[in-house]
């Protein structure tokens, strides 16, 4: 049996994926996610076939949980204890999230002594290592004692090895340590395409995603502004939104060569959509993974991305060009790269969605889990 600690279950469709993945592989697992609105509670629902297997929600969480780490992680453990009673009965934990998640797996170990397994994400590495000085001491003590570290990422892997307050201790967390990225939905594995050959003209630039600063739209903006300086060569189409909607629709409602759409959630019609455009673009400052370069890659499009984050390392450079997320030339100069040599972007579509395909990914985290319990 596996105990899943997710703090973002119900924020992220990953979860519900691998789950269901697992779920068909016939294992048994417990979900448990503290939430902090009722409205939360059965977001990305399982259906699962395994009849033992549950989510757990608990609307316990509140402003201060938030602010207050500790606190947090203090009525996490005894909500787990109250809702999950023969929390012995586990083979292994599998914590999400290196602090959130982790924090928690590491108290359950030292007092249940289940083996657990410890996901690093961006949050994890741009947030809680990063500025959060008081929390490196526990950050080091969850990873000692995980059996496993897995990356989403193997730029992520890096970043951690090269950090100054990781690098001596790095030895001991390299023999555990996997990279297991994401996968996508089975609608782009079951309607990929070929890699594009011809390009539009204009050139049509497509961006997916939502309006935050971390989307960095302002700035792709800024760059298709200086491409389009001497001559309007590049259309921009946003399809997304979210918080700064507002403030995105103000600054664009002026410049003819970017188009809103707003959100599109039929899968048929976002398909659509991609394969009408030449290049996707999304120069995030932060990205775990970032699931829609590998559906836009699905599509047969060539890609710019951040250099040092999401999927950069995965593969090599003729899926697109990475840039600089802070650099307006850079991410110009990566767009104007890819539009100039087109077709010696060779990447195969088919073999790119294989590696992403959320079946084979659950087989590997399964085989992670029955090591651990055959070793303990």
């Amino acid at each position: 049996m596996i105990l899943h600690l997710a703090n973002d279950f119900s924020g992220s469709r990953v979860y519900k994926n691998l789950f269901t993945s697992l779920d068909k592989l016939e294992v048994t697992q417990t979900v448990y996610t503290a939430v902090r609105s009722k409205n939360l509670i059965d977001k990305n629902k399982v259906s699962f076939q395994q009849p033992q297997s549950k989510i757990i929600y608990s609307n316990i969480l509140n402003t201060y949980s938030r602010l207050n780490f500790f606190y947090k992680q203090k009525i996490i453990l005894k909500d787990i204890q109250k809702n999950i009673q023969n929390l012995s009965e586990f083979n292994v934990m599998h914590a999400h999230t290196w602090y959130s998640d982790g924090a928690v797996a590491f108290q359950l170990y030292k007092k249940f002594k289940i083996p657990y397994i410890v996901t690093i994400r961006n949050t994890d590495l741009n947030l809680f290592f990063k500025y959060m000085y008081h929390l490196r001491g526990l950050g080091i003590k969850i990873l000692q004692n995980a059996k496993k570290i897995i990356f989403i990422s193997p730029k992520y892997e890096e970043r951690f090895k090269n950090n100054s307050y990781i690098n001596a201790k790095y030895p001991e967390f390299k023999s555990k340590s996997l990279v297991i990225p994401n996968g996508i939905s089975n609608f782009w594995i079951e309607n990929v395409k070929d890699k594009k050959s011809k390009i539009n003209t204009p050139i049509s630039l497509l961006f997916i995603g939502n309006f935050s600063k971390n989307k960095n739209v302002e700035l792709l903006i800024k760059a298709v502004e200086k491409l389009n300086t001497n001559k309007k060569n590049y259309i921009l189409h946003l399809i997304g939104g979210g918080k700064d909607n507002g403030k995105i629709e103000n600054k664009i409602k002026n410049i003819d060569f970017v188009n809103f759409h707003g959100p599109i959630y039929d899968l048929n019609k976002l398909k659509s959509f991609i394969n009408t455009c030449d290049i996707f673009v999304m120069p995030s400052h932060s990205e775990t993974f970032g699931l829609v370069y590998i559906e836009a890659l699905s599509q047969g499009i060539p890609i710019v991305y951040t250099q040092g984050e999401g999927i950069d390392g995965f593969y090599d450079n003729n899926i697109g060009e990475s840039v600089n997320s802070k650099d307006v030339y850079s991410i110009s100069k990566g767009i104007e790269k890819i539009s100039c040599d087109y077709s010696s972007y060779t990447f195969n579509p088919s073999e790119i969605v294989q590696n992403h395909n959320w079946t084979s990914i659950a087989k590997k985290y399964n085989k992670t889990y029955k090591k651990i319990k055959q070793s303990t």
